[in-house]
């Protein structure tokens, strides 16, 4: 059976939500779980390298042009 576990946290940056969630995933692993982590960022219509950096931390930029949050760095 599926379960799943969401790390949510506003949208303040930095407070350490990607951390928290790698951490958990690798507890999970070592105990014998199949883990896949998804990451998701509800933008609307905006993309991060138009947000204010105070509102969204630093963007990563892809090697095909995608901006992204720096999580994916």
């Amino acid at each position: 059976m599926t379960k799943y576990i969401f790390v949510t946290g506003g949208v303040v940056s930095g407070i350490g939500k990607g951390i928290s969630a790698a951490a958990i995933g690798q507890l999970l692993k070592k105990h014998g779980y199949k883990v896949t982590m998804q990451k998701l960022d509800p933008y609307i219509n905006v993309d991060p390298g138009t947000m204010s950096p105070f509102q969204h931390g630093e963007v990563f930029v892809t090697h095909d042009g995608k901006e992204t949050d720096l999580d994916l760095g």
